[in-house]
């Protein structure tokens, strides 16, 4: 009997001791996530395999991904809750400054600081962390990295008899624009019907010239007139009064180059927006598209893209304007931590970012052949992943000189406006483009001016981000 005893009482601190280092190994184990996402690749690439994060640390995680339209109100909804549903939040970086006046998200900077060997904070685009900062705090991480960038069939601009067509109609050598003209020029010369010639053969469906948004529908619109805006020479904001001031000449030129685009889009182009817009280049049915670098992953792999099994894309930095060259226009995807969750629960959501962000889980899905659109130096100078990839090359140059998407906390303010008014002016509605931003600056300064000219310029003052300090 005695020593029956004896070898209960060892299995019983075999058992004791191994239960003490399993949960010192995964101190949040038992622990559940819930993040409200997005059907972006920032998304879908990580969604299939949190079991695997699951396995090696004991956190549950969940993910919802909920079409883009209305996100940021579920979102806000969220973020007033004592007891929310989600702890995990995506976030598109425009939206940093709305949650961030607010208090929604919780700041990063001090665990990315300690964290920084593990998460490789110098391998990250610097640009990349201040889209996600607000006031100097990080308040999301990049979970993918965006520039607007010019995507074209490669197949079309290089075929010999287009070529020599478009040079004997143009009088200059097809190639990926370098000026907006050249870009106007390239999609009237490929806009053509369905059973006309497009590099040889017959086509089967009609052939748009380009696929620009013009869509209303959560100011889809201005996620192009921006860039193009940018690209013009123009600006959001008064630096004097921190006013809106998009109604200047490089901001009535932008609208118009737009407008001028249209011709040579789809027909249906009022309903243009995102995964609609990107699907006309990722289905071979138009010639080039300015465009966010988040589909771009797409238009490489088969799986995803007609054209890759078609044609071929190729990628290129965005055109100039008479202004010459302008800031990269950037943009991010990104992963927050709800700052109404316990501390716990925010450590536990911590250790799923820096998991989901990894270089090694993103050279993973690069090698993979699902990528992101990167945000990782490493992973976008990779000679090899450069020729899988050929917009890496385009990310990491372009991004040298770069400078942030809006990130003010009137966001949806200015989206809702100049959603309406800009696609108003596209479909004939509004006479000028000068009227159409007119209309849209009004609205969003008769908010504004409520508030005392010091806070307003302390909301368009791009704080640089404490983790970029050295």
């Amino acid at each position: 009997m005695m020593q029956w005893k004896k070898t209960m009482w060892a299995a019983g601190a075999v058992l004791a001791m191994t239960g003490a280092a399993w949960a010192q190994d995964k101190p949040f184990a038992g622990v559940e996530l819930k993040m409200l996402g997005i059907g972006d690749t920032s998304v879908t690439r990580v969604a299939p395999i949190v079991g695997e994060f699951e396995q090696a640390t004991g956190i549950k995680v969940h993910i919802d991904q909920l079409p883009y339209p209305g996100l940021i109100d579920k979102i806000i909804v969220e973020a007033s809750s004592d007891s929310p549903t989600y702890q995990l939040l995506w976030v598109d970086s425009p939206w940093v400054g709305m949650l961030g006046e607010a208090g929604a998200l919780e700041d990063l900077t001090s665990r990315a600081k300690r964290d920084a060997a593990e998460i490789g904070l110098d391998d990250i685009i610097p640009i990349q962390l201040q889209e996600n900062s607000w006031q100097g705090k990080l308040l999301a991480f990049p979970a993918s990295g965006m520039t607007w960038l010019q995507q074209y069939r490669a197949d079309l601009f290089e075929n010999p008899d287009e070529k020599a067509a478009f040079k004997a109609k143009y009088g200059y050598d097809l190639a990926p624009a370098k000026t907006w003209a050249q870009y106007r020029d390239i999609a009237e010369f490929f806009t053509r019907k369905k059973g006309q010639l497009a590099g040889g053969k017959p086509l089967e469906n009609d052939l748009y010239g380009a696929s620009q948004s013009y869509s209303r529908v959560q100011g889809a619109i201005t996620h192009d007139y921006f860039p193009f805006m940018r690209s013009f020479g123009g600006d959001y904001w008064d630096p004097k009064t921190g006013l809106c001031a998009m109604t200047g000449e490089p901001h009535i030129k932008a609208a118009e180059f737009m407008k001028s685009l249209i011709p040579f889009n789809p027909p249906d182009y009022l309903g243009l927006m995102w995964d609609i817009q990107s699907g006309f280049m990722e289905r071979g049915e138009a010639a080039e598209a300015a465009y966010w670098s988040v589909r771009s992953v797409r238009l490489t792999n088969p799986d995803e893209a007609v054209l890759a099994k078609i044609g071929k894309a190729g990628f290129a930095a965005n055109p100039e304007s008479d202004a010459g060259p302008q800031p990269t226009y950037t943009g991010s995807l990104s992963f927050a931590i709800n700052a109404k969750v316990d501390e716990k629960t925010k450590d536990a959501a911590w250790e799923f970012i820096k998991w989901a962000t990894s270089e090694k889980l993103m050279r993973r899905f690069a090698e993979e052949g699902k990528g992101v659109s990167q945000f990782r130096k490493s992973i976008l100078g990779d000679p090899a992943l450069q020729a899988k990839y050929p917009y890496y090359k385009v990310l990491l140059e372009s991004q040298k000189s770069a400078r942030r998407r809006i990130f003010h906390p009137f966001y949806q303010t200015v989206e809702e406006n100049f959603g309406v008014e800009l696609s108003k002016y596209m479909a004939g509605e509004t006479a000028t483009a000068k009227e159409a931003l007119e209309t849209a600056c009004n609205a969003v300064n008769s908010q504004l001016s409520m508030f005392p000219v010091e806070q307003r310029l302390r909301w368009i003052n791009d704080v640089p981000a404490e983790v970029l300090a050295k």
